[in-house]
């Protein structure tokens, strides 16, 4: 295991690649008052402090044509994918990560296997077949720039024998007409979650249920490069 671990003022960050090798810290550095601890395989190319957030650029070897997942944590426990890069072209591969400067985060990097995302979606899918709910409701918005109201608004939405009944404001308690109905059974977002994954995004976050195995928050980036196209949801109360 390699690892990077930079510390600034209140700033800490890190990097731990995944690999079957393991390689120890080599050296210590002080870059502009950015103290690092640095593995020999490891190197920071340049960082920058914007008000309240940092961005780092980190270099790590690589293999020619896999990608990699970036994750972040703020607590070495739990972890969440920030990106998924694209295909490595050389052997080492430049990352930029962001993080507010005033709370401890981590940074790992592994091995990105699309087919190992595709199992996992699929065990969530067959854990929360496996509990027979077919009748239930939840709470439910998108979280999207360019889009309408209606996506981000926080509804309560009613499911009977695995179809949409009903969905209703949680603000205001005004039925939603069918044609205004943007939202998905459990069934119907897993497939949703599924299609974006079949277009390789650069970032696909989904959290589920550990109880149920539905899927309880994610978010779609198609590319850093397009604007105001990423999409992302909630799902709570969910209750037969």
């Amino acid at each position: 295991m390699a690892a990077v671990l930079v510390q600034a003022a209140r700033f800490l960050s890190g990097l731990r690649l995944l690999r079957a090798a393991v390689v120890g810290v080599a050296s210590m550095a002080v870059v502009d008052g950015l103290q690092t601890q640095l593995s020999a395989a490891l190197s920071i190319e340049s960082w920058t402090r914007r008000n309240s957030e940092m961005e780092l650029r980190l270099a790590f070897p690589t293999e020619f044509g896999r990608r990699y997942r970036i994750e972040a944590s703020t607590n070495l426990v739990s972890w969440e994918t920030r990106l998924v890069t694209e295909a490595s072209l050389g052997a080492s591969l430049p990352v930029v990560v962001k993080a507010p400067a005033a709370t401890p985060h981590f940074f790992r990097a592994s091995l990105f296997d699309w087919e190992e995302l595709r199992a996992e979606l699929q065990a969530a899918r067959q854990h929360w077949l496996a509990n027979g709910l077919v009748t239930y409701h939840f709470q439910f918005y998108w979280r999207c720039v360019n889009c309408h109201p209606n996506f981000k608004d926080l509804v309560r939405v009613d499911v009977r024998d695995r179809s949409i009944v009903g969905v209703t404001s949680v603000a205001t308690g005004e039925a939603l007409p069918p044609d205004q109905w943007v939202h998905y059974t459990v069934e119907g977002l897993f497939d949703w979650i599924e299609g974006k994954l079949a277009l390789h995004p650069e970032v696909i976050q989904v959290a589920f249920d550990p109880v149920l195995g539905y899927p309880v928050s994610g978010f779609y980036d198609q590319s850093s490069l397009m604007n105001d196209e990423e999409m992302g949801f909630e799902l709570n109360s969910l209750s037969p």
